[in-house]
């Protein structure tokens, strides 16, 4: 029973005092901590580095140094600038022209400075003629005139009304229009007889070949082209080139057929064809 009156002290002022040794250790434990971390923390992280100004790193020297860099380029761009301009423009000035423009330009002098020019009348034309083909191309009619020169048959290509006519003779020969149609015929050449008209015009001829040209308009009124002796032909060609200088190229062309051929009565149709070209 004594034991019941046993009694458990309790002292709260040394519970007090060992909950601020507790307290006071964990205090200076955390201190500690932090100190080693601050110990570990390279300077990096608590120092700043300034990023050095470019401007400041410049000094005025250097300014003018660029700055004379850029005014002595610029100054040496227009130079050469100039002086390529220059080059161009003197070879251009001495450059001659095209030699194409200056022989038509002497040309075209030599006529105007040495030959008077004058108009003549060329009256309606008319003439049976030899038709071989019709065409609405001119490539297929120099396909089948193109046969026919294989045969070394002579032929005219002429456009009248959007059409291609290949003809093949003419009355003006020393056989007629119905014998050429025959021979033909006989080499399976189409033939069809028609008669073929040229219109009238005045012609622009040197003044000093009005006299030929009215001949030759006489001659081939009458169909009688192939009645000229060579000998008057090739004198007739040689004038014209002295007197028009390859002016008239397809009239200079059919006098020199004229003075080569005389078969079919070919030449008619290309005097008469040429001649119809030069109307005004």
């Amino acid at each position: 029973m004594a034991q019941k009156n046993n009694k458990i002290v309790i002292s709260y002022n040394r519970d007090k005092e060992t909950r601020k040794e507790i307290v006071q250790a964990k205090k200076e434990q955390a201190a500690t901590e932090a100190e080693k971390i601050q110990e570990r923390r390279p300077d990096s992280y608590s120092k700043v580095r300034k990023i050095p100004s470019f401007q400041k790193r410049l000094s005025p020297f250097s300014y003018k140094h660029v700055s004379l860099s850029v005014i002595t380029a610029i100054v040496v761009s227009f130079a050469l600038g100039f002086i390529l301009l220059k080059l161009f423009v003197t070879v251009t000035e001495e450059s001659p022209p095209p030699e194409s423009n200056v022989t038509s330009g002497n040309q075209a002098q030599s006529q105007s400075a040495g030959a008077v020019m004058a108009g003549v009348g060329l009256p309606a034309l008319e003439s049976e003629v030899v038709q071989s083909g019709v065409f609405t191309s001119l490539e297929t009619a120099e396909e089948w005139q193109g046969n026919l020169t294989e045969q070394s048959l002579p032929s005219v290509i002429w456009k009248q009304q959007d059409q291609y006519f290949l003809l093949s003779g003419s009355a003006d020969g020393e056989d007629g229009v119905d014998k050429v149609a025959a021979d033909l015929a006989e080499l399976d050449i189409p033939t069809y007889l028609k008669t073929w008209e040229v219109t009238a015009g005045e012609v622009e001829v040197p003044e000093s070949q009005t006299g030929t040209i009215e001949s030759l308009i006489t001659h081939l009124q009458e169909n009688t082209l192939h009645t000229v002796s060579v000998e008057e032909r090739e004198k007739i060609l040689n004038e014209w080139k002295e007197a028009d200088g390859g002016s008239h190229e397809e009239f200079e062309a059919a006098l020199k057929g004229w003075v080569d051929e005389t078969d079919h009565g070919v030449s008619w149709l290309s005097l008469a064809k040429s001649l119809e070209s030069m109307k005004n």
